[in-house]
């Protein structure tokens, strides 16, 4: 099962504390009201859902162990108020295809929720009215597409941002036009130009020996270390798997080897428990004086190929 239904973490975590309250409320409806017979079910969800509302703060493995906890629960929930039919069942119909739709890929949602029908519909011990199966189908399809747009959305926003993926730093496409803008200008105006080439070699020994996660921790702590040693005109782009160009606008070899001086000292600064210190490769580049682009870039591209080379 994927979860991937709420990007945000912070609103995932919200979303489980929500139900676990509307759980907890659920026991405390039925003590006010007498039905002390009752109270154990939702008194007991609550628990296992209080701990898979703290199990959503964790990685992704725990966060879909808590989805799971999340869904049974409340299909549990759902059951025991359907079965005993005191408040109109159309109220309680369009909860377990929306909230499956919340927990789980959209094509699995989908699915359970056409799968799950005839136990919504006849839980409550009778033929339902033509208007339940077809408010039942109503709200799972326009949980679908909306479930559809959102992703459809969040694949256009990847496609059209210019900040790449994985961290924050422009993506390969955006730095190799920004490299342009910044000769244009520094020719125009007289200007110096300087470009810190950047390889990053724990990356991949990150990913060989404790894999994907602690590679990407990596890639995200160098960019914050890596934001706070420059200016703020100053530009980091990514062009590689494990390459990055910052771009430094009006600065020259000095103003630019002080600046790679201070990025080394703020990476020995940051650590990591499973590699230690931050470590990186860096190398400045100045613009020469009536130096063209093409040659520029491809003094750029020869230190990226030295930095690789040099690399044990």
């Amino acid at each position: 099962m994927k979860q991937d239904s709420l990007p945000n973490s912070g609103l995932y975590t919200f979303f489980h504390a929500w139900v676990t309250l509307l759980t907890a409320g659920a026991a405390l409806w039925h003590y006010q009201m007498g039905h002390f017979d009752r109270i154990l079910l939702p008194a007991a969800l609550s628990m296992a859902l209080l701990t898979a509302t703290l199990m959503s703060l964790g990685t992704p493995s725990t966060r879909r162990a808590a989805a799971i906890i999340t869904l049974l629960s409340s299909y549990l929930l759902c059951a025991e108020l359907l079965r005993h039919g005191e408040t109109p069942d159309m109220l309680w119909l369009g909860f377990p295809p929306v909230l499956t739709t919340l927990l789980l890929s959209m094509r699995n949602a989908l699915c359970i929720n056409l799968l799950m029908a005839p136990v919504w519909l006849l839980l409550n011990g009778h033929w339902p009215s033509l208007i339940a199966p077809l408010s039942y189908l109503a709200v799972s399809l326009v949980c679908a597409l909306a479930r559809w747009e959102m992703m459809r959305q969040l694949t256009l926003d990847k496609l059209t941002s210019p900040h790449d993926p994985e961290c924050d730093a422009l993506s390969s496409d955006m730095i190799a036009e920004r490299l342009p803008q910044e000769h244009k200008r520094a020719t125009a105006l007289g200007r110096r130009l300087s470009v810190l080439v950047i390889h990053l070699p724990q990356l991949e020994m990150a990913h060989e020996q404790f894999g994907a996660r602690l590679r990407l921790e990596l890639l995200q702590r160098f960019c914050q270390a890596a934001r706070r040693s420059c200016r703020l005109d100053d530009t980091l782009g990514r062009t590689g798997e494990s390459l990055l160009w910052m771009l430094l606008p009006g600065t020259d070899e000095n103003d630019a080897l002080m600046t790679r001086n201070r990025l080394l000292t703020t990476l020995n600064d940051t650590a990591i428990s499973e590699t230690g210190h931050l470590s990186a490769m860096v190398v400045a580049c100045t613009l020469h004086p009536g130096e063209s682009l093409s040659a520029f870039e491809q003094r750029l591209r020869i230190k990226e190929r030295a930095l690789m080379d040099s690399t044990p």
